[in-house]
């Protein structure tokens, strides 16, 4: 398989699968990969550019489920980054990484239709990724949280409500 920034993306998304982000490296993905690390930098600079990889990647994943030509609502596509970001282990921690490097590129495009200010787009991911960052932490920790997507979904709703017209 030739090395490309998808492969790359896939493999890094393997590796967060089952190990998590602690044990993501540039020589981890190029084992993997079966390549040199340096093969590596010829297609990414270095780990935080991975990471905008996978990011880009968890934004499609959001863009995919609310197709072109629906009309989302921010609240629907806030839950919808917060399912896809805890599909993924480490999966707020990471996004947040990459939107802080790269927030242009980030963000799900879904996002930008629905809340198109820019002030109103960063509060409300802001809000998204300090929530799930909490659960996922809490999950790494062993702490119960039944409560945690009802306690999101009211949240959310007051938050829309002030940001939003």
């Amino acid at each position: 398989m030739p090395l490309t920034t998808d492969s790359i993306a896939d493999a890094a998304l393997a590796i967060l699968a089952d190990f998590g982000m602690g044990d993501l490296s540039m020589r981890r993905l190029a084992r993997d990969l079966d390549v040199q690390p340096s093969a590596l930098y010829w297609h990414v600079k270095n780990k935080q550019e991975v990471f905008v990889l996978v990011s880009r990647r968890l934004s499609a994943e959001v863009d995919a489920r609310l197709p072109r030509g629906t009309a989302a609502s921010a609240v629907v596509v806030a839950t919808a980054l917060r399912d896809v970001l805890l599909r993924h282990r480490d999966g707020a921690e990471i996004f947040l990484l990459a939107y802080s490097l790269d927030a242009e590129s980030t963000v799900p495009e879904r996002l930008e239709e629905a809340v198109p200010d820019p002030a109103a787009q960063e509060a409300l991911l802001s809000f998204v990724l300090g929530h799930v960052q909490i659960e996922q932490n809490r999950q790494l920790l062993g702490v119960a949280d039944a409560g945690a997507g009802e306690r999101f979904a009211a949240a959310l709703s007051s938050v829309a409500r002030a940001l939003l017209p």
